[in-house]
This record gives structure tokens, C-alpha cells and sequence, in this order.
């Protein structure tokens, strides 16, 4: 399918810039004066702009289909990503976040409407994964290649030429996808408004399994995404004095584990004929993770890349979340259980980055504006505590092995 690699391209974006603000955090930190709620709240607007389109990004797919709708969501990305470029207050780069936020949140829902309809059921976890791992590119970019682009035309210039890019493909997409394989033809319904979906959203809102699902799913993604594309940065620039470079490489490591980690969790619900275990035992490493992280007092780079990369191998497991909700939820009703979850994680990250600004503020920075290194450790212990929270309400609903996923 020639659309494959341009919807992955898209995907890609989606990711490098939900992770850009990692590398130069401490940059914007000290050339906008922010203290580390502010900080919190700046990537936090762009989670925020991707949470309050999902109810809105679910009618367009369904009316409009994927191919229209990413194609023209990645032209509201492409000019908030170069606003970011040209930001030159924290209230206009939140607003500037905010706007890029909105125009990637149709890329992964957008993917996941696709794949349902190219894949078969018991094969999407697979599938998705394969994708969030081919996405994961876009973490590798927003590491180390970005922090050697900033440092050589600066961190602006890079922005703007993503800017471009993104416009660019939106055009692509536009011409080469298609929304159904040939000679599938869509089912002859009205297309729900709004107001039908946000009524139709009480039968899953009613089900108490949908905030088991959730509550994994947003305390995982969002713990994940706020140490990746938030605090990783400030945390090696104050605790370990790394420049810009020697954070993107570190990010790097980490980004790298998150991919190989989407690739290799996708099979293990068909091999272990089980979705919650496997999802379980992954919340589980990443709160034991984020426990390592949290009594290491060692200076040394070495061990902090190798816990960072633990982290990593142990994140990706939200493509079994989501074949889980559409095992569990009749098939008519599939596209707003995931699009409710999908608004929980993104609300969940932003909630998660703020709260996390006021817990890193909670201890004083010094003279330098940097933060000690206890401040991140009460808030690993705090992401650590969540999750296995998150475990033990996820642990309360039903199992559907893959072996038993037929449709319903």
C-alpha cells in the first residue's frame, strides 16, 4: 500500500513533537525565565489541545474518513509547529503547543480506524504495535538529531523546517490514501453529528471496565510521555550537568528501548494467549523502573542511560490495551470505548505533567535555576505508585485471550 509509509511519516511527527520539548527544556527554561511549573505547563498545552479533539476527531473519521481528516489536521500541525518556532513568550508558545497538539490528535485514532479495517481482529495488537514502533522514529529524531540541529542552526530554524514538512504532507496524504481496501464498500448509515455521539458515548461511559481500561492506559502513557518528552532533559542537565547534546544522546537510548519494546510486546498477547497479563506485568516493570530511578544517587551517566533504557524496554504495551477494549465492547460500540480511553490518556498526560511541575517546584532550585536531584526523585516514586494503583483497578476486569476474540 504506497499509503503505508506516509501515514508512518505522519505518525513520526505525531511523536517528535509531543517528545521535542525534552531535549530543550532547559534551554527554554533559561532563555524564558520559567520557573518548573511553568515549564510543566508548556508541553502539557499540547496534550492538552490532543485531549480536547478526540470527541470531535471521532465524528470527523467517521463522517469524513482518516484520509481527509489527517490530511487536514496535519495542516493545523504544521502551523502550530511553526508558531513554536517563532515563540517568543511562554503564553504564545502554550498557545503555539496547544495549536500542534490539535492538529496531530487524528494521526494515532486516524491509524487505528485504518488498521481495523485492513487487519484482522486478532492480529490488531500485532499490527498496532508495528506501528507505534515504526512512529517510535519519531522519538529517535526528536533526540539526538534534533539536539545536533539545534546546536548547528538552533532549535527555532529546526522547528520551522518541520513546519514545512508537515504541510508537505498533508498534501501527500491527501493524494495517496485510501479509507477502505478495494472493492469494500462502507456501510450506508447517516453519519452521527456531535451531539448523537456524545449522547451514544453513555453506554460506555455506564461501564464501569472502560475506566479499568483508562486508568492503565493514562497513568502508563502519561507517565512515560512526561519523563520522555518533559523531564529526561532537565533531569540530566541538573542532576548530571549534561550539555544538549549529551542529553539528546541519552534520550536517544531511551527512545531506541521504547521502539524495540512496541515491537516485541505486540506478539505476546497470541503467545501467551492473554492481554491483561501481559499488560500487567508491563505497568508493573515500569513502576519498578521508575523505583530504580528514584534511590539511584550514582553520578554516573552509565547507569542512570541504563535504567532510563529499563524504562524504556518496558513502556510500550498500550496496542494490547486498546485490542483488549474492542474485545470487550461490542462491535458497534468499539469506536467510542477508544475514543473515551484515547481521551483519558491525553487528558491523563496533561494532568500528569502538571502535577508533576508542582512537585518538582515543591523543592527549591538553585542559584542556576536547577532542581535538586530529590525533587525527581519524589517524582519517580510518585509515577511508580500510580501505576501499580493503576494495576490493581485494570486487574478487576475480564481477560479476553486472543484465542477467545471473536466478533460480537
Amino acid at each position: 500500500m504506497v499509503m503505508v509509509p506516509f501515514l508512518g511519516l505522519a505518525f513520526m511527527l505525531s511523536q517528535f513533537l509531543r517528545s521535542v520539548p525534552a531535549v530543550i527544556a532547559p534551554d527554554l527554561r533559561s532563555e524564558l525565565n520559567l520557573t518548573a511549573i511553568e515549564l510543566s505547563s508548556l508541553p502539557a498545552a499540547l496534550f492538552l489541545g490532543s485531549a480536547l479533539m478526540q470527541l470531535p476527531v471521532g465524528v470527523l473519521l467517521d463522517r469524513f474518513g482518516p484520509r481527509r481528516t489527517i490530511a487536514i489536521f496535519l495542516l493545523i500541525s504544521a502551523v502550530g509547529t511553526t508558531l513554536i518556532s517563532r515563540a517568543e513568550s511562554s503564553s504564545v508558545l502554550a498557545l503555539a503547543l496547544f495549536v500542534a497538539g490539535c492538529g496531530i490528535a487524528p494521526v494515532y485514532m486516524g491509524l487505528i480506524v485504518l488498521l481495523s479495517r485492513w487487519v484482522p481482529r486478532d492480529r490488531l495488537a500485532t499490527a498496532s504495535s508495528i506501528a507505534v514502533a515504526v512512529s517510535g522514529a519519531g522519538l529517535l529524531l526528536s533526540a539526538a538529531p534534533f539536539a545536533w540541529a539545534s546546536v548547528v542552526i538552533g532549535w527555532r530554524e529546526t522547528l520551522g523546517f518541520v513546519g514545512l514538512g508537515a504541510a508537505l504532507l498533508s498534501a501527500i496524504v491527501w493524494l495517496v490514501s485510501r479509507d477502505r481496501p478495494p472493492g469494500e464498500m462502507p456501510e450506508k448509515v447517516v453519519p452521527e453529528t456531535l451531539r448523537q455521539t456524545i449522547l451514544g458515548l453513555k453506554y460506555v461511559l455506564r461501564d464501569k471496565r472502560l475506566y479499568a481500561l483508562a486508568s492503565v492506559a493514562s497513568i502508563s502513557v502519561g507517565s512515560f510521555l512526561t519523563t520522555r518528552a518533559l523531564w529526561t532533559g532537565p533531569y540530566l542537565n541538573d542532576v548530571f550537568g549534561l550539555d544538549m547534546i549529551s542529553r539528546g544522546n541519552v534520550i536517544l537510548a531511551l527512545s531506541v528501548a521504547w521502539l524495540v519494546s512496541a515491537l516485541f510486546y505486540g506478539p505476546l498477547d497470541r503467545l501467551f494467549d492473554t492481554r491483561r497479563g501481559v499488560v500487567s506485568v508491563g505497568a508493573i516493570s515500569m513502576a519498578l523502573s521508575f523505583v530504580l530511578l528514584a534511590v539511584n544517587n550514582s553520578a554516573s551517566v552509565g547507569v542512570v542511560t541504563v535504567l532510563l533504557v529499563l524504562l524504556g524496554l518496558s513502556s510500550s504495551f498500550t496496542a494490547l490495551i486498546f485490542a483488549h477494549a474492542r474485545a470487550l465492547f461490542p462491535d458497534t460500540h468499539t469506536g467510542r470505548a477508544i475514543t473515551a480511553i484515547n481521551l483519558f490518556i491525553w487528558s491523563g498526560v496533561f494532568l500528569i505533567q502538571v502535577i508533576t511541575g508542582f512537585i518538582v517546584n515543591a523543592f527549591p532550585a538553585d542559584s542556576q535555576g536547577h532542581s535538586p536531584i530529590e525533587a525527581y526523585q519524589a517524582m519517580f516514586i510518585t509515577l511508580a505508585i500510580a501505576l501499580i494503583f493503576a494495576v490493581f483497578v485494570y486487574r478487576r476486569i475480564e481477560d479476553v485471550p486472543p484465542s477467545k476474540d471473536i466478533a460480537h
